[in-house]
């Protein structure tokens, strides 16, 4: 099949997609998914070759809507809740009595999940300090999640999940604080709102800077779709975003100390911890 897309014009609109977002496409791996899209997206926009959808995509898109149409349908989005629950027990068990104790009483801590997806990692979060209780009690504690995918975001702030998502819950948590329905499971209305969702590029500084400081960062499993100067650059923003003496906890395959020499390692009961 002929696709508008060439393989001369994918190493073109990769470096485009490269330099916005930090996302690096190998050819062999993406150019199929990508064509395709290209194909359909060009289609509906009444577009009969690739240059004219790539001209759209650069110039003439000035509120960002086509590269965001874009990073819907190239970004992946796979995760569950409870998903590597050992970092979610260390975060309530030792980090945030941690900070409660050190940081000044009259601010909340804030807790950034990026990405968030649909909304698992940074909802397991809130299950995890209001199961545990005792920090949350005694101040407040703001979590934000941030996602490039606009349609993940919306899939979050409806906080609607199979099966699948919730397998991992202990049952007792999952019937407290989740309402059974016909095509699965939706958040109680007590947990729904207590996540901020906003759609955000972590290569946008302006965009990243807005969001404010944050005690604690989750940003698992994101770095290894860069390559070593995106990593080196998003590790610096957050950085940057952290409060001193705050936290970043990254995938277990992720390792900071081969990004950036910035952070103190930390292991807490085989958990790494990376600390400002």
């Amino acid at each position: 099949m002929a696709y508008l897309l060439s393989k001369e014009n994918f190493s073109k609109i990769g470096e485009f997609i490269y330099r916005k977002s930090g996302i690096y496409l190998e050819e062999d791996k993406h150019y199929e998914k990508l064509a395709k899209y290209i194909d359909k997206r060009s289609a509906e926009l009444g577009f009969d070759n690739f240059r004219k959808y790539f001209f759209k995509l650069r110039f003439d898109d000035k509120e960002g809507a086509e590269f965001q149409e874009l990073m819907n349908a190239i970004t992946v989005n796979e995760t569950y809740f409870f998903r590597e629950k050992d970092q979610f027990e260390v975060l309530v068990n030792r980090i945030l009595p941690e900070l409660h104790k050190t940081m000044p009483s009259s601010r909340p801590l804030r807790i950034l999940s990026s990405p968030c997806s649909t909304g698992e990692e940074p909802y397991s979060i809130i299950l995890h300090i209001v199961e545990e209780g005792s920090v949350v009690e005694q101040r407040d504690i703001e979590v934000v999640g941030i996602d490039i995918d606009s349609t993940v975001i919306e899939k979050a702030k409806a906080a609607k999940y199979t099966e699948r998502s919730v397998h991992a819950i202990p049952k007792n948590i999952l019937n407290k604080w989740f309402k059974k329905k016909s095509l699965g499971y939706e958040l109680g209305e007590e947990l729904q709102g207590t996540v901020d969702f906003q759609v955000a590029n972590v290569f946008d500084k302006t965009q990243m800077r807005k969001l404010g400081k944050f005690d604690v960062i989750f940003s698992r499993n994101m770095l290894i779709y860069f390559d070593d100067a995106s990593r080196k650059e998003v590790a610096m923003t957050f950085y940057d975003m952290l409060n001193p003496g705050g936290y970043v906890l990254l995938g277990h395959a992720e390792y900071m100390s081969r990004i950036v020499s910035v952070f103190k390692a930390k292991k807490i009961d085989n958990t790494l911890i990376y600390q400002k």
